[in-house]
């Protein structure tokens, strides 16, 4: 597969060569007709009256000057027609995912649309930066293939360095056995899980940058959603439920590590929740800055509905906790923060929706 902009019959322009066409080359074009006119090549009035004389020079220049704007207007259509056709990609489910989410990514990014129905993974789906990866809901699921399904463990969606990456309108289906007596060990099992390095509590640059999440449902994974080494992640009515059912207290149905400029907003009441981890927690969260959460329902989780240590600056405003602890854990409450760095407030001041 060549890498790059598609154009007629399979060919592909590599996206250097489309974004020198686009930006560097009608810059050079109109500066090359400005410098050959100033410096008395081009049409200069050759005569003291101001008139133009006709020599083959002129003659020349008229014809050249029309042949660089028609360059200049037929590289810049180039330009909009392949950026327009690089935009969105739509994977039909007979088709495998990574290709084409490799497909985009080697045209610079751009949409990856998925349809309703059911994409079945055989490895691991490795997310790239500057894609829009977006289904139609609920009803466009992301699992394993039923082969493998008893046995694979490592997460559906991953990466270990990402930038400007956006997940919309998906369903993230795990494996794990859910019965309430089930021993299934297999932790690595994410929903999703960006590994990334960097610790922002540290003053560390991290390895994952502007993440945005909206309307995206986890189930039956170790964790739902784990993200380390992370800055700038907006989530939207996350539904997670039912993650956790491996080794007791370390799973949960979200798991925030290492994560600056935090926000988890739910619009509305029936539009996601954090609820039915079988032995975690409803959130989690660990060295973590500038965090703040609105409007989230935490719900029949068996451990804490929200636990955290080693953060700064989180400010929670109007959740709604309830039957959480449901492992009668001694000292189990709804939310708990512990370690000597602390800074929440449980009662914060609603914030602007596009703050970060």
């Amino acid at each position: 597969m060549r890498s790059g902009i598609p154009l007629l019959r399979g060919y592909s322009l590599p996206v250097v060569r489309v974004r020198f066409i686009c930006v560097i080359a009608p810059g050079l074009i109109r500066q090359a007709v400005w410098y050959w006119d100033i410096l008395g090549y081009g049409l200069s009035c050759d005569n003291a009256a101001g008139q133009q004389r006709n020599t083959p020079r002129n003659n020349t220049m008229i014809t050249a000057i029309r042949f660089l704007s028609w360059t200049l207007f037929l590289a810049l259509a180039s330009c909009i027609a392949n950026a327009t056709a690089a935009a969105t990609l739509a994977c039909p489910l007979t088709h495998d995912l990574s290709a084409c989410m490799e497909q985009v990514a080697a045209a610079g990014g751009g949409t990856l649309r998925l349809a309703p129905g059911t994409y079945f993974l055989n490895n691991s789906l490795i997310l790239k930066s500057n894609v829009t990866l977006t289904g139609a809901g609920p009803t466009t699921v992301i699992t394993w293939n039923p082969a493998i399904a008893r046995t694979v463990n490592a997460p559906l969606l991953t990466a270990t360095a990402i930038d400007h990456l956006a997940i919309t309108d998906v369903k993230l289906v795990g494996t794990l056995d859910q019965r309430p007596d089930s021993q299934d060990l297999r932790t690595d099992q994410i929903g999703l899980f960006l590994n990334c390095a960097g610790d922002p509590t540290a003053g560390e640059k991290t390895g994952c940058n502007d993440i945005t999440l909206n309307n995206v449902e986890v189930e039956n994974s170790s964790d739902g959603i784990h993200i380390k080494g992370a800055s700038h992640l907006r989530a939207t009515d996350l539904k997670l439920h039912n993650n956790g059912n491996t080794q007791k207290d370390y799973f949960h149905n979200i798991y925030l590590r290492r994560v600056a400029d935090v926000r988890l907003i739910q619009t509305a009441k029936n539009r996601g929740g954090f609820y039915a981890s079988p032995r975690g927690h409803g959130i989690r969260g660990s060295h973590l800055i500038n965090v703040y959460m609105s409007n989230l329902e935490i719900y029949d989780n068996a451990d804490y509905g929200i636990h955290m240590d080693s953060v700064f600056n989180v400010r929670l405003h109007d959740l709604h906790l309830s039957h959480n602890c449901l492992s009668n854990k001694p000292g189990c409450v709804a939310i708990k923060c512990y370690g000597p760095q602390c800074d929440v407030n449980e009662h914060a001041p609603a914030e602007e929706d596009n703050a970060r």
